[in-house]
């Protein structure tokens, strides 16, 4: 990473851990709704809650658009429903470029647009978060494609670097980020005080292996603990149910054993599981 780079990605850092809802950490684990867990959690939209710090979010965007794609870009700037709008819309205008907005399938599975029309243009996608990719994968390029427009850059504000990245890859385009996710970003939190030590430590641990991070957590007894409280609870008990059968489904027997062996501690533990 280029020093202009890592100076973008501490100042957005710095500036979405601060604001409320940015960030969450914990010493055990978030479940997501890929139904597979994690020790953070982040909302790429809560820079909003800072209107300097989304201001400069906005134009470091556009500056990374304007430097990988070329100052004589004259295409279209594209977002998907919803998140995205909030960083492709403004993003365009700052460029000074026409802007699509792509809606989540209907009922029909097509996917509406609302804005410049893509037929025969090159189309930049920028999006707010990339996770598994599968967004821009089952529905904005196929979108961009169907409707007559070539895309070959895509840019968000925050990467985690997981399942996305390789989806990207396949998808055969050039994928950018503001804040990266890696281990600077990390150690960079240790140092301006926002993660402690243990939280670092079980960050970078994930990223080494996030699915061996996530058995051994599980296998816990704080991991177990949170596990159970989601089962515990009507409104989070299916993400519980499922982050051993969809997310880890080759320990769920050795955990579901574990959960039964505790009756006394957790009662109705086997009725949770069924």
């Amino acid at each position: 990473m280029s020093e202009f780079n890592k100076e973008m990605q501490r100042r957005n850092l710095a500036a979405l851990a601060k604001s409320p809802g940015g960030f969450q950490f914990t010493r055990t684990f978030f479940p997501y709704t890929s139904y597979e867990i994690g020790p953070y959690y982040v909302q790429s939209a809560a820079i909003m809650n800072d209107g300097a710090a989304y201001a400069i979010a906005c134009r470091d965007l556009a500056t990374i658009v304007r430097t990988e794609v070329g100052e004589g870009f004259n295409g279209i700037v594209s977002g998907g429903e919803s998140r995205d709008w909030c960083f492709s819309s403004p993003v365009a205008q700052i460029l000074q470029l026409p802007h699509t907005m792509i809606y989540k399938r209907d009922e029909t599975g097509q996917c509406k647009t609302v804005g410049a029309t893509m037929k025969g243009k090159e189309v930049v996608h920028v999006a707010d978060l990339n996770n598994e990719g599968s967004s821009p994968r089952d529905m904005w390029v196929p979108t961009i494609i169907k409707a007559g427009g070539k895309t070959t850059h895509i840019f968000f504000y925050v990467d985690r670097l997981e399942s996305g990245v390789e989806e990207m890859r396949k998808l055969g385009l050039k994928s950018h980020a503001i804040i990266p996710l890696d281990e600077s970003a990390w150690q960079y939190l240790q140092e301006i005080r926002i993660v402690s030590q243990e939280v670092y430590k079980s960050l970078c641990s994930r990223m080494e292996d996030k699915n061996e991070w996530a058995k051994a957590m599980l296998r816990s007894d704080e991991g177990l603990e949170t596990l159970v409280a989601l089962l515990g609870s009507i409104k989070t008990r299916e993400k519980g149910q499922k982050i051993l059968s969809i997310g880890y489904p080759d320990i769920r027997g050795e955990i579901v054993d574990r959960l039964k062996s505790k009756r006394a501690q957790w009662p109705g533990v086997q009725r949770w599981l069924e």
